[in-house]
């Protein structure tokens, strides 16, 4: 099912041909399907976006006001105002949404998997564990849905091992930053949020993850911030994340 709307996002916004006015054409008019004329430069940006939804598990249940599903919201490929969209090969600067943040080790700078990732950091396994990749996305003013519907979003995907809830084990905290509320989320548990690598081609939960995770309410609008791995990996890194959202400041 997911799959599918997956395909019809792309589809969508490839440009396929799917108005009630092709369905009522007849069949001696109708144009082959290996006549269909779909633009490759639409149909490379819909995959991605739509690889995009299926890493983050966003196929139901996102957020309202949570880009860009909708084509109409505006053209595919384009970022919104403010957000770096790096060329093939490109490492985006520590920026975004009109803030700027320090990155320090083990937290290693790549070029963004899916353009709708304003930045992107890896942290490398120990040999016995997978690596961690925190992601940076920044959809726009007002875009992106709430602070508190994206948090209970990202606990939402892990369950606990003792089948209690994670939002009740999840550690929620506020705090103001260079003049910006931040909001933080900690949560261990097993991660079931999608069919993107995280899930290792399983598609079952994955155990032993955690999540640290920060909202920063910035000049231009909301700025997510989510580190997501094996625990192990993320514990490494864990100080290293926090030095970078408390780095965080106006650009």
């Amino acid at each position: 099912m997911h799959t599918l709307r997956y395909l019809t996002v792309a589809c969508v916004l490839a440009g396929c041909n799917t108005s009630s006015e092709s369905a009522s054409t007849s069949a001696a008019q109708a144009t082959p399907a290996s006549e269909t004329q779909v633009d490759p430069t639409k149909a490379q940006q819909a995959l991605a976006a739509a690889q995009e939804l299926a890493h983050q598990g966003q196929p139901s249940g996102m957020p309202p006001g949570h880009p860009p599903v909708n084509p109409g919201q505006r053209p595919p490929g384009q970022m919104p105002m403010g957000a770096t969209q790096p060329s093939s090969g490109e490492v985006p600067p520590n920026a975004a949404g009109g803030i700027e943040w320090k990155v320090e080790a083990p937290l290693v700078a790549q070029v963004p998997q899916s353009r709708m990732r304003a930045a992107e950091y890896k942290v490398e396994g120990d040999g016995s564990t997978a690596e961690a990749v925190l992601t940076v996305f920044y959809f726009g003013p007002g875009q992106g849905g709430s602070v508190q519907a994206n948090l209970d979003r990202w606990v939402d995907q892990f369950v606990q091992p003792d089948g209690t809830s994670s939002r009740e084990a999840a550690r929620v905290e506020n705090q103001e930053i260079a003049g910006m509320m931040v909001k933080t989320v900690d949560l261990e548990g097993s991660f079931n949020g999608g069919m993107g690598p995280m899930m290792q081609g399983s598609g079952e939960p994955q155990p032993g993850f955690r999540v640290l995770g920060a909202i920063a309410s910035g000049p231009e609008g909301p700025v997510f911030f989510k580190l997501l791995g094996p625990k192990a990996t993320v514990d490494k890194a864990e100080a290293a994340f926090l030095t970078l959202i408390q780095s965080i400041h106006p650009s």
